[in-house]
């Protein structure tokens, strides 16, 4: 848990033993464990709860590129992985194309999947 071996935590047992004493040992092992307990559960709550916020936040375009990031992860990749790098392209795009983007993008996003198609092409 803390990169502790058991030979710390027996020294510490033996410690927490003498401060504490052989009676009320247990209701401290308790105590502690109750402890651990409640903290991972609020832990976990904080968690989901960013995760929430964050999925709420996030457009559908983000959605849409976490979805195939996840597929790849999973090895469910397709035959060709272009398709997929030209989904994302085309996700990205539209979302800058939202964004109100300044004049000549659309020449350059042109320009960029063209020399991308001739780097796949040559490798």
């Amino acid at each position: 848990m803390f990169n502790m071996g058991m030979t710390e935590m027996i020294i510490i047992g033996a410690i927490a033993l003498i401060v504490v004493g052989p009676k009320k040992m247990p209701d401290l092992a308790r105590a502690i464990g109750r402890g651990i307990t409640e903290f991972r559960k609020a832990t976990n709550e904080f968690k989901n709860s960013v995760v929430n916020e964050m999925d709420n936040a996030a457009g559908p375009e983000v959605k849409d590129l976490t979805k195939m990031a996840n597929q790849l992860k999973m090895k469910n990749t397709p035959k060709n992985i272009e398709d997929y790098l030209e989904k994302a392209a085309d996700v990205l795009e539209d979302a800058g194309k939202e964004m109100e983007p300044g004049e000549g993008t659309e020449q350059v996003s042109t320009q960029r999947k063209s020399n991308k198609k001739e780097k796949i092409e040559s490798s």
